[in-house]
């Protein structure tokens, strides 16, 4: 689901982005910066590994809130915000780009207390299938957790 990166001399956040097939928010958010300036060559970053399989980019329209970006793609809406670094509170403005998982995609952040189990009973899946389809799965707090149904490639 997602990889380290090692920041090179020159990479700001749009070239990362173009390296690795996301796009500047999404690296953003995942980190938690606010500009190129927080990038500091050598340090490690956490980029996504196949964010076009199972994600899509959304482009915040005006009007827009998470509820009803949730609600138009069948998204639980505090999934949503953790997916995208957000808190409930937290202002969306127009031209924002928000990741939103693809149709056919089961996301499932992860809570304290989960067990392997409770998430394959959560998903409907085998162990299997879990581990195929998450790279590394450690059972703590706020781990993202997908699941692609069968016919959506």
């Amino acid at each position: 689901m997602y990889k380290i990166y090692q920041v090179e001399y020159g990479d700001t956040l749009d070239v990362i982005a173009g390296k690795t097939g996301s796009t500047r928010e999404t690296i953003k958010n995942i980190n938690g910066f606010n500009s190129d300036s927080d990038l500091v060559v050598g340090s490690l970053i956490i980029v996504p590994k196949e964010e076009n399989q199972v994600f899509q980019i959304y482009k915040v329209k005006r009007g827009d809130s998470i509820y009803s970006i949730a609600r138009a793609y069948n998204v639980d809406p505090s999934t949503l915000l953790l997916i995208n670094g957000l808190n409930k509170d937290d202002m969306i403005y127009p031209n924002q780009e928000i990741t939103i998982p693809k149709s056919g995609v089961v996301v499932y952040v992860t809570r304290q207390g989960d067990t392997i189990g409770g998430i394959v009973n959560n998903l409907g899946i085998d162990v299997n299938t879990l581990n195929k389809e998450n790279q590394r799965i450690f059972v703590v707090e706020d781990q993202l957790v997908v699941h692609k149904k069968e016919g959506n490639n």
